[in-house]
């Protein structure tokens, strides 16, 4: 019975991550145009080599996001399944936090180096004013 109900635990804990709309995890309300955040505008300024440019670079980031983000939800998976044994062991759960936290700390690390190099090629006005509403940040 137990393991019945950790397999549907499971399973509603992926349902609950799985989100409608685009699937690349861009928020919406407004904020987020054709998968370029707040730069829409100063994207169609570009020439059309640097809009090239921009898309490669922007792909290339999201693909990589897109597998770190994976990375620490297979995480939380593991700490719910520990969370769910009939003894959890609370060294596992700490190891497993720590994995976390270190996947979180170089996700954070890229998205930022992202910008920076975003602000370099493009400049300023390419990030929305860093005001922080970029890539769903």
């Amino acid at each position: 019975m137990k393991k019945i109900i950790a397999v549907l635990a499971l399973v509603v804990s992926a349902g609950a991550l799985a989100q409608g709309g685009t699937g690349n995890g861009m928020t919406r309300g407004g904020h987020m145009h054709n998968n370029r955040g707040g730069m829409m505008m100063h994207y169609e300024n570009l020439t059309p080599e640097q809009q090239a440019e921009f898309n490669e670079l922007h792909a290339k980031h999201r693909n990589d996001m897109q597998k770190s983000m994976l990375d620490i939800r297979e995480i939380n998976l593991k700490i719910q399944k520990e969370m769910l044994a009939d003894k959890p062991n609370q060294k596992n759960i700490d190891k497993l936090v720590d994995q976390k936290s270190k996947l979180q700390a170089q996700h954070q690390k890229e998205m930022l180096k992202f910008r920076l190099e975003m602000k370099e090629k493009f400049g300023m006005e390419m990030m929305g004013g860093m005001n922080g509403n970029m890539m769903g940040m």
